[in-house]
């Protein structure tokens, strides 16, 4: 159901109709199949909805002029979030109460930059990092982007002090100069290390999945009994269907299929209604490394990195070590809300096998290391420094 509104006035009496028929239609929809007395009703409540709101904008007190740009988008958006976004139960978000506060500052917006600021206070509160809004042009080039929560991650490594005191002493290879930058390994027989700083997909064209397979089978030839697995840097990744991502990767190590995350949706039209899809991990690529992986964490992993963690802590041959990851791991669709204005809506988010929920709460490593500024100016990364301390045991 769409918010109506006649030539001259909107008013709120119909706002509050038009969410409280939402519910309604939504209890109706649960219980039509078995209910035919309830369908009749369905079928009142749309017949009546119409007129409710002719009602509303002749004789509600608490009309106001109509809104000085189109909001229809917005409409369009406030439902989409209702119908779809996962985490409303779990965070204690109540939409249409944020709908009805919401509404009237719409009301307000002479034009569509007020009404994308009344959004991006709207999203704020779901405190979501993954979420933003951006508007392009006629070309679709992003012309401006905003997130509207943000918040501080501490990185765990320093990408200097990583490749100068790290890496180029143990035989770095570098890494693939396309798809930001994407993989780079150290000589496995100085020392079995390597980092993405992008989640490649199974359609990869930058040949970072070609040099991780290329690594995978020089370990496998050196009979490498552990292996550094480093995602620390890898803050967006490229997070997608499940079967295209972060699986293509980890298939790479395991020999067989391993239980995956909880991929998590709306299963009803209430916030607590829930459709949970459990992927499992299958081999993929040329080369199956079993030995043990030491994955490498901190907040800076989200979204594909943070994916790709909540699958590997199923693999008994994977340890974390590092810090937790950043809580910020969902599936995005977009609805346009004003001309060129487009705002992501939740679509998933991603539980652990142990239904954990991750999103505001991060994946904790099975080894906490600290690693602080003084640390990094005294050309030290004590993550890294630990897992490979843990290399030794393992030979």
């Amino acid at each position: 159901m769409r918010l109506q509104q006649n030539s001259n006035r909107i008013c709120w009496t119909n706002i509050k109709c038009f969410i409280t028929l939402s519910s309604l239609a939504a209890e109706g929809n649960r219980n039509a199949n078995t209910n035919m007395s309830m369908r009749i009703k369905m079928k009142t409540v749309l017949f009546c909805v119409p007129l409710l709101i002719l009602l509303g904008c002749m004789h509600s007190p608490q009309a106001i002029e109509e809104p000085g740009t189109d909001i229809q988008g917005f409409v369009d958006f406030f439902e989409e979030y209702e119908a779809l976004c996962p985490y409303f139960a779990h965070k204690e978000i109540d939409w249409k109460e944020m709908g009805l506060a919401y509404f009237p500052l719409i009301a307000d917006c002479e034009n569509q930059d007020q009404l994308i600021g009344v959004v991006i206070e709207m999203l704020a509160e779901l405190e979501d990092t993954r979420i933003s809004l951006y508007k392009v042009d006629e070309f679709w080039q992003i012309l401006e982007k905003v997130y509207p929560y943000t918040r501080e991650y501490e990185s765990n490594y320093d990408m200097d002090v990583l490749i100068e005191q790290y890496l180029e002493p143990n035989g770095w290879a570098g890494w693939n100069e396309g798809y930001c930058h994407g993989f780079g390994w150290c000589d496995p027989a100085l020392l079995p290390y390597a980092f993405l700083d992008t989640i490649p997909t199974a359609d990869d064209t930058t040949g970072a999945t070609d040099s991780l397979d290329a690594f995978i089978a020089e370990c496998i030839e050196l009979d490498v009994p552990a292996v550094i697995l480093d995602i620390r840097m890898n803050p967006v990744g490229a997070l997608g269907p499940y079967g295209t991502c972060g699986h293509c990767l980890m298939g790479r190590f395991t020999d067989h299929s391993r239980p995956g995350a909880i991929y998590r949706a709306r299963g009803g039209p209430e916030y607590h209604q829930y459709a949970d899809l459990r992927p499992a991990v299958y081999p993929r690529g040329p080369s199956h490394y079993t030995g043990t992986v030491i994955l490498l964490t901190g907040e800076n992993c989200r979204n594909m990195s943070e994916n790709m963690t909540a699958n590997f802590i199923n693999f008994p041959n994977v340890v974390l070590v590092g810090d937790t990851t950043g809580g910020s791991v969902s599936t995005l669709s977009r609805v346009e809300i004003a001309d060129f204005w487009y705002a992501y809506v939740v679509q998933t988010t991603i539980l652990t096998n142990q239904k954990h929920w991750i999103e505001g709460a991060g994946i904790p490593p099975d080894f906490p290391v600290e690693a602080t500024e003084s640390d990094f100016a005294a050309g030290i990364d004590p993550v890294l420094d630990h897992a490979i301390d843990m290399l030794q045991e393992y030979r």
